[in-house]
This record gives structure tokens, sequence and C-alpha cells, in this order.
């Protein structure tokens, strides 16, 4: 009886172990980024470790100059913004989680082209490159 118990406890006290190194292990594997091109939008759908949000954060801001979007890696975002190029598109983002959707009829090919090359530029951001 005493070894049941015994086993039945390093069983459970290993499995406690394995899940909260499973929960804390951060992994660069969990990479998504899904683009989406066609004739009427351009999207991107990215998801990825939390840590890279403060710099993909940051690679927004820089981008969108001098307009300014984030403020904290903690920022939660649901919003169609306007810069001040007239260049219009929504952005989802939370830690993790980004989503940039761009509709081309709304906008100049000047536009498209800067979210295009933004939405790459935080591709590369999240490849580390």
């Amino acid at each position: 009886m005493k070894a049941s118990f015994f086993l039945a406890l390093l069983c459970l006290a290993s499995l406690s172990i394995f899940v909260g190194w499973m929960k804390f292990q951060h992994n660069n594997d969990n990479l998504s980024i899904a683009v989406t091109d066609t004739d009427d939008t351009y999207e991107l759908s990215a998801k990825f470790n939390e840590d890279y949000t403060g710099r993909v954060q940051d690679y927004i801001n820089h981008s969108i100059k001098p307009n300014n979007l984030f403020r904290s890696a903690h920022d939660y975002f649901n919003v169609t913004t306007r810069l001040k190029d007239n260049t219009e598109f929504h952005i989802k983002e939370s830690p993790g989680e980004l989503e940039v959707e761009f509709d081309k009829k709304k906008n100049s090919y000047a536009s498209y082209q800067r979210i295009r090359k933004m939405c790459e530029g935080i591709s590369d951001v999240l490849k580390g490159k």
C-alpha cells in the first residue's frame, strides 16, 4: 500500500514538472505567417512567440511614422486606422498574434506598397532576419 502511494505521488510530481516545463518553455517553432494578396485585399496573419511582440510593435511604429500605434507590449488592438498620408488599414494585435487587413480599393498603389513592405518587414523580424 505504501509503495503504491509513493509511486502515485512520484507520477503526480513528474507530471506536474512536465506540464510546468511545457508551459514556460520558450519555443520559436510556433511561428505561423500567412499572407493573402488578391485583387481587392492584402492580408497578413501571424502567430508567434509572445516574446517577439515588442519587436513587432516597434517595427510597425517605425514603419508608419510619423504615426504611432503601440505604447506597450501588452497592448491589445482591434482598430481601423488612417495614417497621415491617408493610408487606411485594419490591425488586430495581441501578444503573440497579429492581423493586418488592407483594402486596395480604398487606398492608393503607394499605400499598398507601404503596407506590403511593412508586412514583409514584420515577417523578417519574426524570422530573426
